[in-house]
């Protein structure tokens, strides 16, 4: 693993067991000043996922805050075609940000259940 100074042996072997996980394509931590700790992706991917998605989060979080100012964001989740990412930003400052790719296969077969189960169509 690199850059894994920074963590905890708890955290290395988290990293360890989401990495080992086929369709991961890239884990990312940065404390609470959002200083990189570790990376598993190239660094100007990672600077640059990073810098939008955790922006993206001060502003969810922000959301979430003004429709209820008790709550706070934990997790979101982002769902492209091809990738999902998920940031989780727990309340000790670390903030982590795991990039996979989406089977396609099985995201399709799923697809065509669902639409079988909601097909409204009477023939």
């Amino acid at each position: 693993m690199e850059n894994t100074s920074n963590l905890s042996p708890i955290e290395e072997a988290i990293l360890k067991r989401i990495l080992t996980n086929q369709t991961v394509e890239g884990v990312i931590v940065t404390n609470e000043d959002r200083q990189l700790q570790y990376t598993s992706l190239d660094n100007n991917i990672t600077f640059f996922i990073s810098s939008k998605l955790l922006s993206f989060a001060d502003i969810v979080r922000s959301t979430i805050r003004d429709i209820d100012p008790t709550d706070d964001l934990l997790t979101f989740r982002l769902q492209t075609r091809h990738k999902e990412m998920m940031v989780v930003t727990p309340n000790d400052g670390m903030q982590v940000i795991a990039i996979q790719k989406i089977n396609l296969s099985s995201s399709t077969s799923a697809k065509q259940q669902n639409d079988k189960e909601h097909n409204d169509s009477f023939s």
